[in-house]
């Protein structure tokens, strides 16, 4: 097992009880706090893709939950093409009729989603600066959410994360638990160094873990890196730390047909 770098080790977890997975054991699951979900009633999720296990997981943890999604890349399109790619093998022999069944519940699963009583979907890009109306920021977002409730804040943005820190940051009152993904930070190490300095000046990191879609830099981190922060006022007493990654039990690889990334800190 590698040892990062010890410039990174400010990025260490803290040690704190009642964590839990929700979503599913591959991509689109995150490792957070379970009394901060069961308490938190307004989720915002900025980019779903195609994988909403972990809203669906956080409805079962907190049917009181209002979920508020905002994608500008999700469609029925890319499930239409999945099943007609499908169909087109299956008639011609080329695969069992099982995939092609399998491709049509999930476009279901996918229909049936957008339609929860306690979601709240927005085709909306998230950026910064906001330059049509097709786009919103941060502030943007919580605009429409009542300001007395407290939220958690969910964000796989594929780069774009880095614009958000400031905004993330002028709202850290309001949230109670950050999960985000940072993206290629061989490319952006500096940006990626003094965000997450930013964040932790109200937020302290719960859990880490490495995607395996992507590699590690020489320092040892991950290049592509999950994320779970709490609120600096969920915390209490003396800290320890967390040292060794991945977690057994919790954490498991994003690509189930690679190794998952280990790491460990001095």
């Amino acid at each position: 097992m590698e040892t990062v770098d010890k410039k990174f080790t400010f990025v260490r977890p803290v040690l704190i009880k009642n964590l839990v997975r929700l979503g599913c054991d591959n991509d689109g699951g995150y490792v957070v706090s379970e009394e901060i979900v069961k308490n938190c009633e307004n989720l915002i999720t900025l980019g779903l893709g195609s994988d909403w296990s972990f809203e669906l997981d956080y409805i079962k943890s907190n049917s009181k939950v209002k979920i508020h999604v905002y994608d500008h890349t999700v469609s029925s399109y890319p499930y239409i093409v999945d099943i007609l790619k499908y169909f087109r093998r299956f008639i011609t022999f080329r695969t069992p009729l099982k995939n092609l069944i399998h491709r049509i519940k999930y476009y279901y699963k996918y229909l049936n989603f957008l339609k929860l009583k306690n979601l709240n979907f927005f085709k909306t890009k998230i950026c910064l600066p906001v330059t049509t109306n097709r786009e919103c920021d941060l502030n943007m977002v919580f605009s429409k959410i009542d300001k007395n409730k407290k939220v958690v804040l969910k964000i796989d943005i594929e780069g774009s994360e880095y614009e958000l820190t400031e905004q993330i940051t002028e709202n850290a009152n309001k949230i109670k638990m950050l999960i985000i993904e940072f993206h290629w930070i061989d490319k952006n190490e500096n940006i990626f160094i003094e965000s997450v300095k930013k964040l932790k000046q109200h937020f302290e990191i719960i859990h880490i873990h490495g995607n395996n879609h992507h590699k590690k830099l020489d320092s040892g981190l991950p290049i592509v890196l999950e994320m779970s922060l709490i609120n600096k006022s969920e915390v209490k007493g003396n800290l320890d730390f967390v040292n060794s990654f991945p977690i057994t039990g919790l954490d498991f690889p994003n690509n189930p047909n690679k190794p998952d990334i280990k790491f460990k800190f001095n």
